[in-house]
């Protein structure tokens, strides 16, 4: 390795660390679920197990316990407190999708400057840093995915990387279900599309990528139906078909369609030529490109983000602008890659994720939400990226001046997309996802005299649950935060439908953040709480028992005559 490539690389992993732990300069906690896996840690630390009887919003956190056996060991190891375990690894590991970002950009075109830049945008980009800012299974699950596809890689050409690969996919598998499902899918994508584009044959390679395929698929659906069907059985019947096992019998036939596609490919003599690009061509892809990005985001602005209620303000999404421009170049690099022994798998890749996004978006626009699918559109993309920019300014004949010049305009650009990596929460629909340490004091005194169940938003149940130890309603009653009387209130304050069952409300728990915006669902804005609806907590059958300026809690004094 050259001494710039061993300083870049560091530099790049550090700026990755620094952004996905950033939004703890802000809070002492950042994530809409972080009080669940405080939660699951401080019992795996106290009693040496993860229970599955669980009356959390993520009802199947405890059948996927990859994420907190690594937190675990290292409370276990170091003496730390699980409560800053909790905010620190999971985000610190993910940086290392950075590195390994940057060996598979090698390991693909043999270029150390592809490397470096992929990584580089992997580092600062929005849909990867945001995302592994999160103490979540799908901040590691991430991490899982991209080595395994690095290992994937490897595997067709050497066999010695079995090992790896299997121990890898065990842990994603029981670490995050829809990680899991990405790397299923990109996978089948890749084999499918090599199969197209040169017919198949015996090879130890392409039997070794069959059966890595086979034992991926054996593995994760032996898992979600056989240990977590609460999970398994839940995601495929909350889809749009009737009846939901149409789901699982298109996936066995379209897998069927394809396993003859390419063994009839075997009798077309046709080959693949690709034609190098030239100069004219890539400004065309460009240009192309970024027509393509202002039409999605004009959608976007106008009927809201696919898989979701949430729009994006038009004067707002200039803030990614930056990630816009770079994200237009992976076009024109995505037919260099057709030149390279390995290019073919991240066209496939993108085609995979694309298709998955057009089936969920039909069949089960809620298991599949769109959005969450954007990070593995860009990692393709980085990597096109990666070669697409230098092979640009090869073809301009750029000289030292005009290729400093062009360095300095990528280095802004990334500091643009630094600069937007943790978007602020206007362009999330409101949805504030930082805890501050005045909720603690809510939470803890809730520890000592809660006794019931709390009606509270999402980010106050994950805090009322995980630091107090209470039962919250999560996203199961609504009206308490928007109508102006008690009396409209009433029928979501009794009979609750809550995770830990069936049962009337006891306390109400409004913070500063909750009357700002009410967050429910994370696919739904975060909507402010009128004045009326708050007004009415100052009056009978409510007791305020708790304010200590940040958060308030009231008694439900049920059965009051009326001048409590």
């Amino acid at each position: 390795m050259r001494k710039s490539t061993a300083f870049a690389l560091p530099a790049i992993l550090l700026v990755a660390v620094f952004l996905r732990l950033s939004p703890l300069t802000r809070f002492l906690y950042w994530g809409a679920d972080v009080g669940e896996y405080f939660a699951i840690l401080r019992n795996l630390v106290d009693s040496g197990r993860v229970t599955l009887p669980y009356y959390g919003w993520g009802v199947a956190y405890p059948h996927f316990p990859g994420l907190f056996f690594p937190q675990f060991g290292l409370v276990a190891l170091s003496g730390l407190e699980p409560a800053a375990v909790v905010s620190v690894l999971v985000p610190v590991l993910s940086a290392i999708a950075t590195v390994v970002v940057f060996l598979m950009g090698v390991a693909i075109s043999r270029e150390r400057k592809a490397g470096l830049l992929a990584a580089a945008f992997v580092a600062v980009a929005m849909p990867f840093a945001y995302t592994a800012s999160h103490a979540a299974p799908t901040t590691l699950g991430g991490l899982l995915v991209v080595t395994a596809l690095l290992l994937f890689l490897r595997l067709r050409q050497d066999r010695r990387a079995w090992i790896p690969l299997a121990i890898l996919t065990v842990a994603l598998v029981m670490t995050h279900h829809l990680s899991t499902y990405f790397l299923i899918i990109l996978v089948l994508g890749a084999i499918l599309v090599r199969g197209l584009l040169r017919p198949a044959a015996g090879s130890p390679g392409l039997r070794r990528d069959v059966a890595y395929a086979a034992f991926l698929l054996t593995a994760t659906f032996a898992y979600w139906f056989g240990y977590a069907p609460v999970l398994g059985l839940g995601v495929l019947r909350d889809v749009s078909l009737d009846p939901w096992w149409l789901l699982p019998v298109g996936f066995l036939l379209l897998l069927g369609a394809a396993t003859v596609l390419v063994l009839l490919r075997r009798r077309i003599p046709w080959s693949y030529r690709p034609r190098y690009p030239g100069l004219r061509r890539v400004v065309a892809l460009y240009v192309a490109a970024l027509f393509a990005i202002a039409g999605f985001v004009a959608l976007w602005v106008l009927f809201g983000v696919p898989g979701t209620s949430i729009a994006i303000p038009a004067s707002e999404a200039l803030f990614f602008g930056a990630f816009f421009v770079l994200l237009a170049f992976g076009a024109s690099g995505r037919k260099f890659f057709d030149f390279f022994r390995r290019g073919v798998d991240p066209t496939a890749w993108l085609l995979a994720v694309l298709g998955s996004i057009a089936i969920g978006a039909a069949v089960a626009p809620r298991p599949l939400l769109p959005y969450r699918q954007i990070e593995y559109i860009a990692l393709p993309i980085a990597l096109f990226l990666g070669v697409g920019l230098p092979r640009f300014l090869d073809l301009t004949d750029a000289g030292r001046a005009r290729r400093g010049a062009a360095a300095v305009a990528v280095g802004l650009l990334l500091a643009g997309c630094a600069a937007a990596a943790i978007p602020p929460p206007e362009l999330l629909g409101g949805w504030q996802e930082g805890v501050r340490p005045n909720a603690l004091d809510a939470a803890y005194w809730s520890r000592t005299f809660v006794s019931g169940l709390v009606v509270a938003d999402h980010m106050s149940s994950t805090v009322a649950f995980g630091f107090g130890g209470v039962d919250a309603t999560w996203d199961t009653s609504r009206t308490p935060f928007f109508a102006a009387t008690f009396a409209e209130s009433r029928a979501q304050l009794i009979d609750v439908v809550s995770p830990s069952g069936t049962k009337d409300a006891g306390f109400v728990w409004i913070s500063a953040d909750t009357r700002s915006g009410v967050t429910l669902y994370p696919w739904e804005p975060a909507s402010p709480m009128p004045s009326a609806a708050v007004a009415k907590f100052a009056e009978s059958p409510f007791i305020k028992v708790f304010d200590n300026g940040y958060a308030q809690l009231y008694w439900i004094a049920w059965g009051c005559d009326g001048s409590c």
